[in-house]
């Protein structure tokens, strides 16, 4: 009996110092992981906004993919577009994701911001070669979300990240759809 109080003992105060640790690990580098996040976040807005002024942050309910947007004016004050807060679907999970959409629904830009893709297949949409699909899409030409709707060189170079491509594809397919309806400022 004496040995496993002395043994669980021991145990919770092994746990207790962790516990602390692990607390004062998280209290200082929270603030730094925030910060971090904010300067990612600005700087995507900055190449999103492809030299338009970005409006304050409006959060969408009742959409699945769009959680919110920033208008985008141009030098006159004239609504040009949107810089979507999008939320796809990938294989790890959800990807979220900044696009930059004209008011007709033409996408812009894109940057991924967040993923848990597999390395090496649908971690490969975090680099801005691969979004460059996707830009001038949305207006004309309906936003890829299958593959039969890419050059043979381009399916080529999803094969293997489907999902991830089908994921990004949907998410911007909505924000061009959103972008398009009449009453959205």
């Amino acid at each position: 009996m004496n040995d496993i109080l002395r043994i669980g003992s021991k145990l919770a105060l092994i746990c207790a110092v962790a516990a602390i640790s692990l607390g004062l690990v998280n209290a200082v580098t929270e603030p730094k992981i925030n910060q971090m996040r904010e300067q990612k976040l600005m700087n995507a807005l900055k190449q999103v906004a492809v030299g338009m002024e970005v409006g304050k942050y409006k959060k969408v309910a009742d959409n699945p993919v769009v959680k919110g947007y920033y208008p985008l004016r141009d030098n006159s004050g004239k609504q040009k577009g949107y810089i979507f807060d999008l939320v796809g679907m990938g294989y790890g999970g959800d990807l979220d994701i900044i696009a930059g959409v004209s008011t007709k629904g033409k996408i812009l830009s894109v940057v991924m911001m967040n993923d848990q893709e597999t390395p090496g297949l649908g971690k490969e949409a975090e680099n801005p070669e691969y979004m460059k699909k996707y830009i001038g899409t949305g207006e004309i030409s309906p936003v890829p979300v299958r593959k039969s709707q890419l050059s043979q060189e381009e399916a080529d170079a999803i094969t293997g990240a489907s999902i991830t491509f089908m994921g990004i594809g949907k998410a911007l397919e909505a924000a061009s759809d959103f972008a398009k309806k009449e009453g959205v400022e």
